[in-house]
């Protein structure tokens, strides 16, 4: 497989844009990046009718940028060098002083909001939370919403501190699917993933040998934001835009989404207590 670093690659995604949305001239531009969770090729392919949708909306010209990692995507959206920003809610948590939510994705059955689980081995011999201490953890990483800060938050309120009560390891390259590999082969005693994932190896295990031992916190979905800098008419303009795509769109179709809703305030201050502790 071609590394998204490799020059050629990055070639191939810098024509794939340059042909699904040319600049406009005289009109205002506006940076847009989606947290870096996919090759920039699925980005482009899932998002760049998004940007085009919106671009067309306020009359205004939607470019899309790519941050190399997370902590790029964060230090860019914190400089205002992207003005507007698509990123899961822990992400957004850090930003959340300098940027201005303005629609929540709506996704599945739980719509605006997901979860987290903690997984064992059906033979492991644990059969509560409380058994988890001193066991061994494998988690997505130390930053996935679904696959740490739920479970995290659900233990706290317990009285159980992962990091000082368990013995808790990112999974090989922060897969979801490596975490359930980890427990089905005993080398962690549990694991955390987002809920969606618990079937995602179902082909190469036998998942009757995996239990869920606890559903976890609730997290609000991904969030779409405006960096303060940009004026609250054009920040209205794509909040409108957002919210009023219909389920059948295209651009929802492109982006693998129901629609996108406006943003819970509770929701989001909860979040806000969850991840940074204010």
């Amino acid at each position: 497989m071609l590394n998204w670093r490799h020059p050629l690659f990055l070639m191939v995604c810098i024509t794939v844009f340059a042909v699904a949305s040319p600049q406009a001239q005289g009109k205002d531009k506006f940076t847009f990046a989606v947290l870096p969770r996919f090759f920039p090729v699925v980005i482009l392919e899932r998002f760049g009718p998004l940007a085009d949708y919106i671009g067309t909306q306020t009359d205004s010209d939607i470019e899309i940028i790519m941050p190399e990692n997370f902590a790029d995507h964060i230090a860019q959206a914190r400089k205002g060098q992207v003005l507007l920003t698509y990123q899961n809610p822990v992400v957004y948590a850090k930003i959340s002083n300098e940027v201005t939510p303005l629609a929540i994705a709506s996704k599945g059955k739980d719509k605006t909001r997901f979860r987290g689980i903690i997984i064992v081995r059906t033979d492991s011999g644990i059969n509560s939370v409380t058994d988890l201490r001193g066991k061994s953890v494998s988690v997505v990483s130390m930053t996935s919403a679904g696959g740490y800060i739920s479970q995290r938050h659900f233990l706290s309120q317990l009285g159980i501190n992962v990091e000082n009560d368990m013995i808790p390891s990112e999974a090989e390259d922060n897969k979801q699917e490596n975490v359930i590999f980890d427990v089905f082969s005993k080398k962690s005693d549990a694991g955390f993933i987002r809920e969606s994932a618990l079937h995602r190896v179902d082909k190469v295990i036998d998942p009757s040998k995996i239990k869920v031992l606890a559903e976890t916190s609730w997290l609000p979905n991904w969030v779409f934001a405006a960096h303060k800098s940009v004026s609250p008419q054009m920040a209205e303009k794509v909040q409108a835009a957002l919210i009023g795509l219909s389920a059948d769109d295209p651009v929802l179709k492109a982006a693998q989404l129901d629609g996108f809703v406006m943003p819970d305030k509770k929701a989001l201050d909860d979040l806000q207590k969850m991840v940074v502790g204010r």
